[in-house]
Order: structure tokens, then C-alpha cells, then sequence
């Protein structure tokens, strides 16, 4: 079965790598790069892994964390963030990342997920329980909780 999907220019190259060729040789997907498209040819469960790593991976994640989405447990969820103003819009993204990233990795720390702030989503690597939970401190944030609130909430995950 042939698929396609559409990545944007900047995180092509990313792809394009040593990546198309670790998931042709462990995955059996051949992957083919067209301009900014990625076609997959594959079957089943396996070709379905491979177009959320590379959709992963065209929303922001390392190779890396992508990756982690061959674990069947593993899922990727993507919040659009469009629906709000531009200036809106920056100042989320700026408080979901924190000062220095801190929020962010306070969010991965806490839930246990994989989190990637690009263009106009934020994106989640996860099980469904790490991503509920991570969906849940991003809600408060995007809402306009105090980071405090946020932070209290995570802490709360760990008792």
C-alpha cells in the first residue's frame, strides 16, 4: 500500500538521513522523498508506525523521539493551536516551552511524554494515560493558568 505524507521544508532533511534508511532496513517501508512529500510503501501495522514517526518528526521530534512510537503503546497527539490569535498564539508557545524550556521539561519530567512546540501545534509522544496528562497541564496553560497551578498539578502526578 502506498502512502503519503507531507512534511515541511525545514524538517525534510531530517528525513532525508540516515532515518529513511534505518526504517527501509528494521521497518521494510521503502521511503521516497518528492520535494516536501515522503511516500511509504509498506503494509499493515508497520506502514501505519512509520507515517506517525515521520509525521512525528515533520512536527518537530528528533529521530529519536519519534521512535519511541514503534512501541505499540506509544501514540502521538497533535493540539492545533490555529484556532487562536498570532499574538495569542506566540504567547502560548512561550509559556507552554517556559523560561529556558523549563516548562516543557517539567511537563516530559512529570507525565512522561516526549513534547514538541512547531509552527502553529504542540505535539505529544506518549501512552494514552502520560498524553491525557500532559494534554490536561498544556489545556491549563493555553487557558492561562499560573505556571504555579501547572506545576502543582504535575506534582500531583507523581503521589
Amino acid at each position: 500500500m502506498i502512502s503519503s505524507i507531507l512534511v515541511p521544508k525545514d524538517r525534510i532533511g531530517v528525513v532525508n538521513t540516515k532515518i529513511r534508511e534505518k526504517i527501509e532496513a528494521e521497518i521494510k517501508v521503502k521511503v521516497k522523498i518528492d520535494g516536501n512529500a515522503v511516500i511509504l510503501d509498506g503494509e499493515g501495522f508497520e506502514l501505519f508506525q512509520v507515517k506517525n514517526i515521520i509525521h512525528a518528526i515533520g512536527r518537530g521530534f528528533s529521530p529519536q523521539k519519534a521512535f519511541r512510537l514503534l512501541d505499540p503503546e506509544q501514540q502521538l497527539d497533535i493540539l492545533d493551536l490555529g484556532e487562536l490569535s498570532e499574538r495569542r498564539r506566540e504567547v502560548v508557545k512561550g509559556r507552554i516551552i517556559g523560561r529556558a524550556g523549563r516548562t516543557r521539561e517539567l511537563i516530559e519530567e512529570f507525565t512522561g511524554v516526549s513534547l514538541s512546540v512547531y509552527g502553529d501545534t504542540v505535539s505529544l509522544i506518549g501512552t494514552f494515560e502520560q498524553i491525557k496528562n500532559a494534554r490536561e497541564a498544556v489545556q491549563m496553560i493555553i487557558q492561562g493558568s499560573m505556571h504555579s497551578t501547572v506545576y502543582r498539578f504535575l506534582e500531583h502526578l507523581k503521589l
